[in-house]
């Protein structure tokens, strides 16, 4: 997998979903201010968070655990498998 874009990522006001700090990356834009759509944006934002903290279960968890197939899932998808 190519690495994506290195965080922290935020959601600017006007629903830019930012990169970094500076220069700050453009990383998507959510192009309408309905809720569902900025909900939508700072999903987006907390992608990188969310893979940091699944491999860390993936790494910390008991292979046994049911919601591992979840997890695994979950990672290939985000990771393009």
């Amino acid at each position: 997998m190519s690495g994506h874009t290195p965080g922290p990522w935020a959601v600017t006001p006007d629903s830019f979903v930012m990169a970094g700090s500076r220069p700050s990356i453009g990383v998507a834009r959510v192009i309408t201010h309905a809720k569902e759509f900025v909900a939508n944006a700072r999903l987006i934002a907390a992608a990188p968070n969310l893979l940091e903290a699944l491999r860390e279960v993936e790494h910390h968890a008991d292979d046994e655990c049911g919601f591992m197939v979840l997890v695994r899932a979950a990672i290939a998808k985000a990771e393009g498998r």
